[in-house]
């Protein structure tokens, strides 16, 4: 018996160490399962570690090449080279802390192409470019490569881990007047009868909508900010004429089946003050209607520093009125406001003529690019036959409530000059001919590239006087084409003429045009289909008034009767903003936009263009009212000659970015793309 009990307890021995060796083995297989487990787990977070990082410095590369074409014109095929001043740099090694080897870790900029000469168009019907705020518009566009390599660290000892990626950031560069209304500042848009714009709409600012008969957008519309329904200050004497109630009619954008949609649903107006706005408004009108919640940014011309309106929390008036400097004078290199890129971007700086006028001293000088001065005193006089005519106290400008020194310039003789120059006859050329002299006289087949650039000082030493220029001003006339001696001057490679002054620009009678006027509702349509020969206008300044036909200047009554006028040209003007250092006035919208001085009423004024606000007004400040002139039946549309890519001289382009073209790449791809870069 007792041996066999020994028996039995021997074999239960060595079952349970069966089964204890067993459960070792097991635990041992899960422990070792689990460990290897655990290792994958942290090798596979490493992995997203590596390949976060790369996209991170991808990002961090975009940034800086985005810094570097916001602030400069000049770059080469090669700028990018690693080792240059221009290549780009990796983040500071703390920014992604010991696990990142910062060291061999990689960021390459790759070749910056050549300025592109051909115009791509953004096709609107592309699915891609639903969302894009340049659809349907040409631009300058150019892709440049970004390349980034990231290496990981394994702290537990593993082999390091590299992740490898490639983006394009696009840099394009749209013409200004590739939209129909283009602001810098908040765009206020209020009418009474019915508005319809046949055009791009863009805004850096807040973009404030309403009206009385409707507000109709036929192309894609985006703003910077924010958009809303109503006015644009809450201060009651500043909304409309003063004290306004808001306007109940609708304002729609098209979809993307073309239809025009409504922003009133259930009688509400829907706008960003929406909860989900960024959603609603993607699905109800798929991409022609973006804020900055679709990701929509300022876009501006290269070098400008951004516009910013006063600081109501100082007592100072001190917006940061960066864009008035595109129509100012150039800038002494040792003047400390003296910025080489802005320098190049200035209208003055471009022009191939170059006039200048001293207010106090009645002198007026001419030059063309490169300074030459050449004598025009032959051209000064009266009638249709001579360039300018300075005349004192010319006529009251109720809006400025001043009387105002007029230089009144003929576009018409400045055509016979540039066009049909005469050297044997003083008054049919500009300078003095002299053959022993090459810089006698003004060579339009040589120095003419169609831009005209009128500096406006005043030597007086009062304050006041220099800020106004001595309400002063400069009116171009002799701008009809149906009329002998009067038209637009243009020659050479690039048609049409680009006008520019730092002070206020007035403008007479039918100009870039014949004065027949088609209604919007024929196939010749005066707002937007160019006259046979047109050519490409832009007129810059200060302040823009349009003066009709009939206009008078020895009339002094209030309001006096216009004429029906047609101008074909794209305006750039500045603004007085809504309740500017709390003067109580509205900047009047941009319906009321070109400024007036007559009775328009049963009249129309045909603008065939383009409607630019790029700063606030400086030299004319005076505030928009309504009892000084009554609004034309505003015939304003979009050109076709800018919708399809032809404009004027010098025209400034709005510098905007796009991501494109990102991908993952194998180690053998990423080298492969070093290889063929051209270092």
């Amino acid at each position: 018996m007792r041996q066999n009990l020994s028996s039995k307890r021997g074999g239960a021995l060595a079952a349970t160490f069966v089964i204890s060796t067993a459960m070792v083995l097991v635990c041992t297989g899960i422990l070792s399962h689990s460990l290897t487990e655990r290792k994958i787990n942290a090798r596979h977070e490493l992995r997203l570690i590596s390949k976060n990082a790369s996209e991170a410095l991808a990002e961090y590369g975009f940034a800086q090449l985005r810094h570097k074409f916001d602030t400069r014109t000049n770059f080469t095929l090669t700028s990018l080279q690693p080792g240059t001043t221009d290549a780009l740099a990796l983040p500071d090694p703390s920014l992604f802390g010991s696990v990142l080897d910062h060291e061999n870790s990689q960021l390459v900029g790759g070749t910056i192409p050549d300025y592109p000469t051909q115009l791509t168009f953004i096709d609107p019907n592309d699915p891609a470019n639903e969302f894009d705020p340049l659809k349907g518009q040409a631009v300058y566009a150019r892709n440049i490569g970004i390349y980034a390599k990231a290496v990981v660290h394994d702290p537990r000892g593993g082999t390091p881990i590299e992740s490898y990626v490639s983006q394009k950031l696009q840099v394009r560069d749209a013409p200004l007047f590739a939209h129909a209304i283009f602001y810098n500042l908040d765009l206020e848009i209020s009418p009474g009868p019915k508005m319809e714009i046949h055009g791009p709409v863009h805004t850096n600012g807040d973009l404030y909508l309403q009206g009385i008969d409707g507000v109709d957008f036929h192309y894609p519309v985006s703003t910077a900010k924010d958009m809303f329904y109503g006015w644009g200050t809450d201060k009651r004497a500043a909304q409309g004429s003063g004290g306004e109630r808001l306007q109940n009619g609708h304002v729609k954008f098209k979809n993307r089946s073309g239809q025009l949609v409504s922003m009133k649903v259930n009688g509400n107006y829907m706008d960003s003050n929406l909860a989900n706005w960024r959603e609603f408004a993607s699905n109800r009108w798929n991409g022609n209607l973006l804020t900055q919640e679709h990701g929509i940014e300022v876009y501006k011309p290269v070098a400008f520093p951004n516009y910013q309106p006063d600081d109501p929390s100082t007592h100072d008036y001190d917006p940061i009125n960066s864009g008035h400097a595109l129509i100012e004078p150039p800038v002494a290199s040792s003047d400390p406001a003296y910025d080489p890129e802005i320098e190049k971007q200035k209208l003055s700086t471009k022009a191939g003529l170059y006039f200048s006028w001293d207010v106090e001293t009645g002198e007026v000088r001419a030059f063309d690019r490169e300074r030459n001065e050449f004598d025009i005193s032959a051209l000064q006089g009266s009638g249709s036959d001579y360039l300018y005519e300075i005349k004192e106290n010319a006529f009251l400008d109720r809006r400025r409530n001043k009387w105002i020194d007029i230089l009144d310039f003929n576009v018409g003789k400045l055509k016979q000059l540039i066009e049909n120059t005469d050297t044997s006859i003083p008054s049919r050329h500009i300078g003095n001919y002299d053959p022993d002299i090459p810089n006698s006289f003004y060579h339009p087949d040589q120095k003419w590239n169609g831009i005209v650039y009128f500096e406006t000082s005043t030597s007086s030493s009062n304050a006041k006087d220099q800020a106004r220029l001595n309400y002063s001003g400069i009116r171009l006339w002799g701008g009809e084409t149906d009329v002998a001696g009067q038209g637009i001057p243009s020659r050479g490679e690039d048609p049409g003429m680009t006008f520019v002054t730092n002070n206020a620009l007035y403008v007479r009678g039918h100009f870039n045009a014949d004065g027949t006027l088609h209604g919007t509702t024929s196939s010749y349509n005066s707002a937007i289909v160019p006259e046979i020969g047109e050519v490409p206008v832009a007129l810059y300044g200060d302040s823009v008034t349009i003066l009709s036909n009939n206009w008078n200047d020895s009339v002094t009554s209030s309001k006096p009767g216009a004429s029906s006028t047609e101008v074909a040209a794209a305006i750039v003007s500045g603004l007085i903003p809504s309740d500017a250092d709390n003067n109580g006035k509205s900047s009047g919208g941009v319906h009321n936009f070109p400024r007036f001085l007559e009775n328009w009423s049963g009249r129309d004024l045909y603008i065939r263009g383009s409607l630019v606000c790029l700063y606030e007004s400086e030299a004319d400040d005076s505030a928009w009212q309504i009892n000084y002139y009554s609004p034309p039946g505003r015939k304003w549309g979009f050109s076709e000659l800018f919708l399809n890519g032809t404009f004027p001289p010098g025209t400034p382009l709005l510098r905007t970015y796009r991501r494109v073209d990102y991908t993952d790449l194998t180690k053998e791809e990423y080298e492969t793309a070093m290889q063929n870069l051209p270092w």
